[in-house]
């Protein structure tokens, strides 16, 4: 697609992380809207909300939980270089980025993070993480039986670069039946990554 688009955009962010890197407390929120006027000249007009949230809870020393949520509802006339995208390392465990797009996304990550005793050469972490979620291009299709699942862990360094981590996951989808259910699973996907999050 080519075409030509003028927006407004509007967003907010709450953020109490007490540290950069790693944070061990604090709260993160995101709040956007985003419209395309064709009376200020765009080619396509559309609106797009999107909301995200998450927090840090240190309950033992080294030991920490971070859930998020991340919500994005958008119209019927948002083009497909404007939707929303799930899989990815930072996204999705056992999807590769951006492999799934969408105008309706609902995501949750619960997150467990422990911090090493000892340095290999670096601050050393050890992070595993459960994903569920679901991507589609209409409301209707966001149900309970189409979100998938994703699993996965990952071992991590605070360098002066950044965060610099390798990890492996798989998704999965879990198909109830008359009698019994079952699990489908993905392929299992190795993921490396070095710099600042977004």
């Amino acid at each position: 697609e080519r075409y030509r688009f003028v927006s407004l955009k509007l967003k907010s962010i709450v953020d109490t992380e007490d540290k950069f890197l790693f944070p061990t407390s604090g709260m993160f929120l995101e709040l956007s809207y985003e419209t395309a006027l064709r009376n200020l000249g765009s080619e396509a007009g559309f609106g797009k909300f999107g909301v995200t949230y998450e927090t840090y809870l240190t309950l033992l020393p080294r030991h920490t939980l971070r859930p998020r949520v991340t919500f994005g509802f958008a119209d019927a006339t948002l083009p497909i270089a404007e939707q929303y995208t799930l899989g990815g390392f930072r996204s999705f465990l056992g999807l590769r980025e951006d492999d799934s797009y969408g105008r309706q996304l609902f995501l949750v990550n619960l997150e467990y993070r422990f911090w090493f005793p000892f340095r290999i050469i670096f601050e050393t972490y050890l992070k595993a993480r459960y994903d569920l979620g679901t991507i589609s291009l209409i409301p209707e299709e966001l149900k309970i039986n189409s979100f998938r699942h994703g699993v996965g862990a990952e071992l991590a360094l605070d360098t002066p670069l950044g965060e610099a981590a390798f990890g492996a996951g798989e998704s999965f989808y879990l198909k109830p039946g008359s009698q019994h259910s079952s699990m489908s699973f993905g392929s299992v996907l190795f993921y490396f990554s070095v710099g600042t999050k977004l």
